[in-house]
């Protein structure tokens, strides 16, 4: 019992500290060759990426969670400069293949122009296309939080972003 919990706990520290993640994850010129290839979730990845870039700061409002997955995919950050335009590509990419979280992200960066020119019908496109594959906050923010709307498309590229790092 105690031997077990004693590696229960090593395996804890070892995911915290990002050791684990970085194991498991194919490297980020593997990601790209994925992407290149047309593979939607390897195309969001590369947006996710490209997104934080080296040097990100997820704020004081960020909870540990959120802490603990961005240093999870720090080794595929150092050596990337954060460029939104190059960031809206990729995850346009992958939209266009119908991968929701991407199509949310994008419908939020069309709603904030983060990467893109601000537009708000091609943003109710894609929260419309996210709705329809089954994104809750998609529904909400077409539906009765639409109040909400700015203040949500704010939030939506960070924590979408750290999600679609966590796929495998």
């Amino acid at each position: 019992m105690f031997k077990s919990l004693k590696l229960f706990s090593i395996g804890i520290i070892f995911v915290i500290s990002g050791n684990a993640f970085a194991l498991e994850q194919p490297s980020f010129d593997e990601i790209m060759q994925q992407a290149e290839q047309g593979n939607s979730l390897a195309q969001a990845k590369i947006g996710s990426i490209y997104y934080f870039g080296n040097n990100v700061d997820l704020g004081p409002k960020a909870r540990f969670k959120e802490k603990a997955r961005l240093k999870a995919a720090q080794y595929l950050l150092k050596d990337i400069e954060k460029d939104l335009k190059l960031a809206a590509k990729w995850f346009q990419k992958a939209a266009d293949q119908g991968l929701m979280e991407a199509e949310l992200v994008m419908a939020a960066f069309y709603d904030s122009g983060i990467g893109v020119s601000l537009n708000v019908r091609t943003a109710d496109k894609w929260y419309k296309k996210a709705a329809d594959h089954g994104s809750g906050t998609a529904k909400a923010i077409t539906g009765k939080y639409k109040g909400k709307r700015l203040h949500a498309s704010k939030d939506i590229p960070q924590s979408y972003a750290l999600e679609i790092l966590d796929k495998k």
